[in-house]
């Protein structure tokens, strides 16, 4: 072992063999010059490394000209390592952004329609199709799997349709509508299946937009005339004087005392009033506002509440719809939240056999309805798809009526696909 008067000598013989500084001889000593070409080396990498890692946008904004200098002047090395410098740092976040946008969830654009709108956005007339295949319905429900958020659909390729009939379909990221006919019972039922994305899509008409108007129009030019994709006719309230009326959270009548009421959310929720449970107007106007009512459809009665089916007998000596009668019916029901299922009975070809009101709100219950309640049958009872009736009406002539609800698309067709 070394004593320490033995390192001394060592540690001066090192400082006596040390190269003379630069500034004294004007050269590099050997271990400088090593030194220098590793940090060019190092410098190039660096170059290289940025070069292919710099997100492209970005490069042509922070890739700014170094600053000028002579070459081989004393600023220029500075500066070039400055620059460097900062085109390091740069493709280092970059880096750190890309990786943290790879993490984002992509945001679906929400769409709605405003509440003092008298017509719907127009649909997309390319997007409306009609085939004899289910498997090509299939293919458009698969493509619109986002909009039915988990939902399962009454409509399925395995339905026995009715022999002859085709079925007929819109779809674009808002709204998801089908309509098919079965034959059950002997009659013709013909459904139409609606998936939304928000509530305000689900929607009544007026005749004239004016409440009390002797105006009467057909449903299919309604429907035309609104941009509805699909249409039923409503309750027909001009026919009557009873029944709860609220228009665009208007109440303009109110007689409930009689008829079951079916009032719409803001949220697109059919929420029941039963008959006698609205004894006034403030009752009402406190109902309207504690449900976010938009409008009310009043005929009835109610077919099937929190899921089970209505007993015949509940509907007792109900005053309208004659519904113990062989009749053409019509109704609305939901399956989930803003997914709905219209529906219309009636004759057609060979399936010339009308219903009672309890066996038409059978074939409702057994497509799941959660909620579904009656409108008015007959002649008025009439589907609309595409401006165009569905279902054969009865006599193949369309009457004339009040009013309809209709389901609309969110996304005006003058939109272009990115927006």
């Amino acid at each position: 072992m070394r004593s320490d008067k033995d390192a001394r000598p060592v540690r001066a013989a090192h400082a006596s063999s040390s190269p003379a500084p630069a500034r004294e001889t004007g050269e590099l000593s050997p271990v400088w010059r090593l030194i220098g070409a590793a940090l060019a080396l190092l410098c190039l990498l660096l170059l290289v490394w940025t070069a292919g890692h710099v997100h492209p946008e970005i490069a042509s904004v922070s890739a700014a000209p170094l600053p000028s200098a002579a070459p081989g002047s004393p600023a220029s090395a500075p500066a070039a390592a400055l620059a460097l410098n900062e085109r390091f740092s740069q493709a280092v976040e970059n880096e750190v952004h890309i990786s943290a946008l790879e993490d984002i969830t992509f945001i679906r654009r929400s769409y709605s329609i405003p509440e003092s709108a008298l017509v719907a956005p127009r649909p997309d007339p390319a997007l409306f199709g009609e085939t004899d295949d289910p498997n090509v319905v299939q293919a458009v429900v698969d493509s619109a799997a986002e909009l039915l958020e988990g939902q399962t659909l009454a409509w399925n390729k395995d339905i026995a349709f009715m022999p002859g009939s085709t079925i007929r379909y819109y779809c674009d990221e808002t709204i998801l509508a089908i309509a098919w006919k079965e034959a059950l019972g002997n009659s013709a039922v013909s459904f139409g299946e609606i998936k939304t994305a928000d509530g305000s899509q689900i929607r009544r008409y007026i005749a004239n937009n004016s409440y009390g108007s002797d105006v009467q129009l057909y449903a299919s030019d309604m429907a035309r005339d609104v941009n509805a994709v699909i249409a039923l006719n409503g309750d027909f309230y001009a026919f009557r004087k009873i029944g709860v009326t609220v228009y665009a959270r208007q109440l303009y009548r109110n007689e409930g005392k009689s008829l079951d009421t079916c009032f719409i959310t803001a949220d697109g929720d059919l929420v029941f009033a039963h008959r006698g449970e609205l004894q006034s107007d403030e009752d009402t106007r406190r109902f309207m506002a504690e449900h976010n009512v938009i409008f009310s459809l009043s005929f009835g009665p109610i077919l099937v509440e929190n899921g089970e089916l209505k007993s015949a007998e509940s509907y007792g000596s109900y005053p309208i719809g004659e519904i113990n009668n062989i009749y053409s019916r019509s109704g609305i029901g939901q399956l989930g939240q803003r997914h709905y299922l219209i529906a219309t009975l009636g004759e057609q070809g060979p399936y010339n056999t009308r219903a009672q009101l309890y066996t038409f709100a059978g074939y409702l219950a057994d497509k799941g309805c959660e909620k579904a309640y009656a409108l008015d049958g007959g002649q008025t009872a009439v589907m609309v798809f595409d401006g165009k009736p569905f279902n054969r009406v009865d006599w193949d002539s369309e009457r004339t009526m009040s009013d309809i609800v209709y389901f609309a698309t969110a996304k005006d067709a003058g939109e272009g696909a990115g927006a």
